[in-house]
């Protein structure tokens, strides 16, 4: 008996085998991008911003000639205060992730060893938040915060807001391993995170508390809350359904290369994801 049919046999089953590993390379992602950010250093650093606004109103109280008896009286409602944040430092998780909403674009590369080159990318703004809980049906009170405050003649009143921006691009080449239903990806890039927070604060006061307000504002620098840098990533993920359509999900392992840091010092996490849906074409 010839060996020869067999050996065909063998080579196309083989053939097969090899391209059904890998998948065909090329589609759309869409979901929810995750990256974390680093608050090790900005939680040991609430304390000090905090306490120094409390110092700088107790300053202007005493300038307005507020009796000490009722400062040493606010001193310690300060001090409680102070041991409260940093209480709540302590159990704060140093590691914060961030939702972001994106996706990304694969296209097919003709290598062995590369099966796709694809671009991510997620975008988060306070106005995108209150869109999306207002279709959730929650309400987002806009100001967040509307205070009067009535302290002896004294009136006034606070508003409070949040301006917020953040964001993450990425491009990566991956290797992807497909088994019918279930797909493993491999994958190695670089990522350009960045974002703010920008506290929009706004008083109605009498003209003796504005000093005092000023100073205290400037010493919780509300306006260095920023954050970017450039990284490196390795990638492992899944895909489950058919090929057309599948829940996707990867983890990714970042190394920031580079990153600038205001007061606050606000860095990038050591790790980011992607949760969503592909469709491969």
């Amino acid at each position: 008996m010839s060996k020869r049919p067999v050996r065909t046999a063998l080579r196309v089953v083989c053939l097969v085998m090899f391209c059904g590993l890998s998948a065909a390379a090329g589609g759309l992602t869409f979901g929810v991008p995750l990256v974390t950010l680093d608050l090790s250093t900005s939680l040991t650093l609430l304390p000090e911003a905090v306490g120094s606004a409390l110092d700088a109103l107790e300053a202007a109280a005493t300038d307005l000639g507020v009796p000490s008896a009722d400062l040493e009286q606010v001193r310690l409602q300060f001090d409680d205060a102070v041991s409260g944040i940093e209480s709540f430092a302590d159990d704060f998780p140093l590691w914060v992730p961030v939702p972001l909403i994106g996706g990304s674009i694969e296209f097919g590369v003709p290598l062995l060893v590369i099966d796709g080159i694809r671009f991510s990318g997620g975008w988060l703004s306070e106005r995108l938040v209150r869109t999306l809980a207002g279709l959730a049906g929650v309400d987002i009170a806009e100001p967040l915060v509307d205070l009067d405050i009535e302290v002896g003649e004294y009136a006034a009143n606070i508003l409070a807001d949040l301006d917020l921006r953040c964001w993450a691009f990425s491009t990566e080449v991956v290797k992807r391993f497909d088994l019918f239903l279930l797909a493993w990806d491999f994958g190695a890039g670089i990522d350009l995170i960045g974002g703010e927070i920008l506290p929009q604060i706004d008083y109605d006061l009498p003209q003796e508390w504005i000093p005092g307000a000023v100073a205290a504002l400037d010493a919780l620098h509300l306006e260095e809350l920023t954050w970017s840098g450039v990284a490196i990533h390795g990638m492992m993920g899944f895909e489950f359904g058919p090929p057309f359509l599948r829940l996707y999900g990867d983890l990714r392992w970042t190394v920031p290369l580079s990153q600038t840091q205001d007061w606050w010092g606000i860095r990038l996490g050591p790790v980011s994801a992607l949760l969503g849906f592909v469709i491969h074409f």
